[in-house]
């Protein structure tokens, strides 16, 4: 039986092991200014070196020959560690030594000193495992070892881990290994082997080892086993189902230079060649991801590293600097939509073609009915100061000859302007003109909102202050509905239609205001509000009927 990758070419010492240099710095310190603690916690995702480590250095600190900080391979006690015979280096797998018991055990043997080795060490492996009881007798022992022993502990799930025992352990966190050290490892096991990959073969192993050593080695393995002297990345891509991260850049730059065919062709040669589109879509939106931080700040790099090459940050960068960060930002969205959905369709592809085609081409928003009011919501390709504009617009629902629909623009402000003209703030009302005009405007403003107007009604000009017009409404209801960004801006741009001159409007409350005693108008105002708690509760009932069915409103 041969025998695997990561244990054929497992580190022997601390001279062969390629990155993670602040751990191997500071152990050899140690060993070599005789500090050598008592316990240790060694934390961090699997495949990142705990346990390797955690034999190199118990070897090292037993070395009978040991020179510059590296054990010598040829004393009896290296020879005797590294052939896994010495009866003084214990490793313990805690996920099937739980208990009490286990750990009872262990203290019984602790006070015995070493057969043949200066230390006697005890590799916990998976420490997160023990039980609680197991945690409290391993306390004691963890705290006050006999200076003869050595504990080291190993998890990949460090908040499992008591505070009590991480205090009594000097503690080496493991990140995962950046993409490049992993390239470099899979180079020389690939020499030793007698083995030729493609540079682009190692990126999309080391991509896929997710910054995990073994899990690399173990796919460089089974490639190898293809007994195929000579590995292409498109072997690679057979074989581990993903695709070449070239490929996934160059669909993201097709999308963001809006060339809408070529990027939809390469989705296409995906599904040409079986490829797993939820694997393709998850690394396409952490590419714009990438792309996204990049544009925000190219200091953002150096958290990459552990995912791409130098060359391929540096084509990031100068993708990012072509392009918008609020067109990225809503691909991202479109992407996160699609993946939800791929499996859903009953054309996986089609979930991931219409994103990209949402994002290269410029689309009518779906509208809204809200309370009687058609919403539409449309993005717009501007600079990442800008904001998206909303346009609200009533729907008349008489006939077909009523009257056009009036459309107004919104804007994102407190007192948002009106679209008659600019906003002249040295202008001033003329409080007359207001007033002999103010049932004009009452009539007028029935066209976009017939409730408006009851309301006007039972308001009244407090102040006018250079272009603005301040309103009292005894009822705080009243002011709600007036505030509302749609009627208010109707509101200001049927004055300024009236008034000739751009206008806002304020309303407060004043409930010493007498309301006006007209029944007619009471009567409208109350079949006003009728009307509109009845539009929604039927647009509530649509919206509940929509989400059961999947359907949507035609008009």
């Amino acid at each position: 039986m041969s025998q695997t990758l990561y244990r054929k070419y497992r580190p022997k010492n601390f001279s062969e092991i390629i990155g993670q240099a602040h751990i191997v710095r500071t152990l050899s310190n140690a060993i070599k200014n005789n500090r050598v603690a008592h316990a240790y916690l060694f934390t961090g995702p699997r495949g990142t070196g705990k346990t390797t480590f955690a034999r190199i250095f118990a070897k090292t600190i037993n070395c009978q020959d040991n020179k510059d900080v590296n054990a010598c391979e040829k004393c009896p006690a290296c020879l005797a560690i590294q052939s896994g015979q010495s009866l003084d280096i214990i490793e313990i797998d805690a996920a099937s030594n739980t208990g009490v018991d286990n750990i009872r055990e262990l203290k019984e043997t602790i006070a015995l000193p070493p057969t043949l080795l200066k230390y006697k060490v005890y590799i916990i492996d998976e420490a997160h495992m023990l039980s609680t009881g197991a945690f409290n007798a391993l306390l004691k022992t963890l705290e006050e070892p006999p200076a003869h022993v050595i504990f080291i502990l190993a998890t990949t799930e460090i908040h499992k881990v008591p505070a009590t025992i991480v205090s009594r352990c000097q503690k080496f966190d493991f990140p995962r290994w950046p993409m490049a050290d992993i390239i470099e490892k899979l180079t020389l096991i690939a020499k030793q082997e007698k083995i030729t990959v493609e540079k682009e073969a190692l990126e999309m192993i080391a991509l896929s080892a997710e910054g995990g050593m073994r899990d690399a080695e173990s796919l460089l393995g089974q490639i190898i086993a293809l007994e195929d002297q000579n590995i292409s990345a498109k072997e690679v891509e057979e074989i581990l189902g993903t695709v070449d991260k070239s490929f996934i850049g160059d669909v993201a730059e097709e999308i963001m230079l809006k060339n809408t065919g070529k990027a939809l062709a390469k989705i296409n040669e995906l599904i040409a060649g079986g490829y797993d589109l939820q694997i393709f879509a998850k690394a396409l939106i952490n590419h714009f991801r990438q792309l996204m931080l990049l544009k925000i700040d190219e200091n953002f790099k150096t958290y990459f590293t552990r995912e791409l090459t130098e060359d391929k940050i540096e084509k990031l960068i100068v993708l990012a600097q072509k392009s918008e960060l609020s067109e990225i930002v809503a691909t991202i969205d479109l992407l996160l939509v699609a993946q939800n959905k791929i499996f859903s369709y009953l054309l996986p592809q089609l979930a991931l073609e219409i994103a990209i085609i949402k994002a290269t081409q410029k689309f009518p928003a779906p509208a809204q009915v809200v309370s009687g009011i058609r919403y539409e919501v449309s993005g717009i390709n501007t600079g990442s100061n800008t904001v998206d504009k909303i346009s609200a617009m009533e729907t008349k629902k008489i006939s077909p000859l009523s009257t056009p629909e009036k459309k107004i623009e919104l804007a994102s402000t407190e007192l948002p302007p009106t679209k008659i003209t600019a906003i002249n703030p040295d202008a001033q009302i003329d409080r007359d003109l207001l007033r002999s005009r103010w049932n004009r405007l009452l009539i007028e403003i029935r066209p976009y909102n017939h409730s408006l107007s009851a309301l006007l009604t039972n308001c009244q000009v407090v102040t006018t202050e250079g272009n603005v017009i301040t309103l009292a409404t005894p009822y705080e209801f009243y002011k709600e509905k007036l505030d509302d960004p749609g009627n208010r801006l109707t509101i200001e741009e049927v004055f300024s239609k009236i008034l000739e001159l751009a206008v806002r409007i304020n309303v407060v409350v004043d409930k010493a205001l007498a309301p006006v005693q007209n029944s007619a108008v009471d009567d409208e105002l109350q079949q006003a509000k009728e009307k509109e708690k009845a539009t929604h509760e039927q647009s509530s009932l649509l919206s509940s009927a929509m989400e059961i069915m999947g359907g949507k409103i035609v008009e």
